[in-house]
């Protein structure tokens, strides 16, 4: 029998071919079998996994709303202690409050201390427009007043009019300017029958100044003291640029937390003769003063 060479060669590329395609289809349907067991072993990790995460969360969640309601109770343990503590600790006690800059918000410091049985006859701030005092300003005051005063040198003699305005309730005359032309704002003035023996110093600014730091509150505590009259520092916790190490350093208690509960307690302790530096900043001795409560 005569073979077809070209048959043959067809027929057997044909039984190649088709073994080729049926090792193929069998790996691929092996190979998908392999993927979809490791994709179903992935889900089942994932679900594993996501129930792991809810118990979690849960757990969790219990634990927060127990935090919650420890953190209320604590907030209102305080509160009713804050009460029993100030009563009547600045009872008599004629306090002035001297705010140094206007950046921050102190007006709820009369509040406290007359809580705590004070008398607020003072509440006096220095605003921007003093302490940034422009060149016209300068010549403006020194023409009123035919004098021939630095910036610095203003800065000194209203403190020391200050002191006098406290001691003997009379402003003098380049203090009734500043008044009136809002260099300085009066926001509380009592002093008939009120002479002050205590001064609240409620600084710290936005912006570093040294200059201003050491013409204006150092100066105004080295003029306090000078006259044994007692001074506090104090601050709020969001200052950017704080006076309180320098407050420390010239010898006056502080307190870097007074807008806040515990902060408040400091102060009036520290008023009614509880020395030291109190609050949460890394220069304080103490949260408040502790023990003694009279």
């Amino acid at each position: 029998m005569v073979f077809d060479i070209k048959y043959y060669m067809v027929t057997i590329a044909a039984i190649f071919i088709s073994l080729g395609i049926g090792i193929f289809i069998g790996f691929n349907m092996n190979g998908g079998e392999i993927y979809l067991n490791q994709q179903q072993q992935l889900i089942d990790s994932l679900e594993n996994r996501f129930g792991e995460f809810r118990l979690e969360r849960e757990d969790l969640q219990k634990n927060i709303e127990e935090l919650q309601l420890e953190k209320e109770k604590h907030e209102d343990f305080i509160e009713r202690a804050y009460y029993e503590i100030i009563d009547s600790k600045l009872a008599n006690f004629r306090i002035a409050i001297i705010q140094t800059s206007e950046d921050y918000y102190y007006d709820d410091l009369k509040d406290a201390l007359q809580e705590a049985g004070g008398i607020v006859p003072v509440q006096l701030i220095y605003t921007n427009k003093l302490l940034h005092l422009t060149e016209e300003e300068l010549e403006d005051i020194n023409y009123s007043f035919g004098v021939t005063l630095t910036e610095e040198e203003i800065f000194k003699q209203t403190n020391h009019d200050v002191l006098a305005l406290l001691q003997g309730g009379e402003a003098s005359n380049l203090l009734n300017y500043l008044i009136t032309n809002e260099f300085i704002r009066l926001t509380e003035y009592d002093l008939y029958d009120h002479e002050v023996d205590q001064i609240v110093i409620a600084g710290g600014s936005q912006k570093e100044n040294s200059g201003i730091l050491k013409a204006v509150d150092l100066d105004l505590i080295d003029k306090i003291q000078n006259e044994n009259m007692k001074a506090v520092g104090v601050e709020r916790l969001d200052i950017s640029h704080s006076y309180i190490p320098s407050y420390k350093n010239s010898g006056i208690s502080t307190v870097d937390n007074v807008d806040t509960l515990m902060g408040r307690m400091a102060l009036i302790l520290a008023m009614a003769g509880r020395e030291g530096s109190f609050g949460e900043r890394e220069h304080a001795e103490q949260l408040v003063p502790i023990g003694g409560y009279e």
